[in-house]
């Protein structure tokens, strides 16, 4: 695969340089002439993106994103200024991953750790029963337009309530919900996983 990749680039440049000329091909290879080479670079855990960074629909993983047009998601890195494509991906750990080799390759183990360390923690319910929302204290004022949940707010940009908790001394990001109840749920799941009943 990487021979015929080879061939392919070898051919546009001959190309350019048929067709185009001697200063087009110079400027070609100016333009984007790098290529993501991550075959001597073992294996990584994908890194989570902090708590608070995570829109719904994106991913939860640094330097991923999902491209909708293609349907897949897409693996990127900035290096001296510039985008760089690692590729596309159908499994959004892969793509995680493979950014997370591009880090080590291109940037060294230290941005890697760094970023690692960053705020990456991520809400994961998916082992934890159903749970009911746990409304305010009734002590508590609830302002108009307030949630009377825990750890539910409404976000007015994104127009959807909010889940959060506070753990380790920081909130951390756990959804964004179109219904207040189902916020509430979860919130109290993951007061049910991080901090016991």
């Amino acid at each position: 695969m990487r021979m015929k990749k080879k061939l392919l680039i070898v051919d546009y440049a001959r190309a350019v340089f048929k067709y185009k000329n001697q200063a087009a091909l110079g400027k070609a290879r100016e333009q984007d002439s790098f290529i993501i080479d991550l075959s001597d670079v073992p294996p990584q855990p994908p890194i989570p993106k902090s708590s608070g960074s995570i829109k719904e629909g994106a991913s939860k993983y640094a330097g991923v994103s999902y491209n909708k047009s293609k349907n897949k998601w897409k693996a990127q890195i900035t290096i001296e200024g510039k985008q760089r494509a690692i590729g596309s991906y159908e499994i959004e750990e892969e793509a995680g991953a493979d950014y997370a080799r591009a880090v080590i390759k291109y940037t060294g183990q230290g941005a890697l750790d760094k970023a690692r360390e960053q705020d990456s923690f991520i809400i994961d319910l998916s082992d934890v029963p159903p749970q009911s929302p746990i409304p305010k204290s009734s002590d508590y004022a609830i302002k108009e337009g307030a949630s009377e949940y825990r750890g539910v707010t409404f976000n007015k940009r994104m127009n959807k309530w909010h889940a959060k908790i506070y753990i380790d001394g920081k909130h951390r990001h756990i959804g964004y919900y179109e219904n207040e109840e189902e916020a509430g749920a979860d919130y109290a799941r993951a007061v049910f996983k991080y901090k016991g009943q």
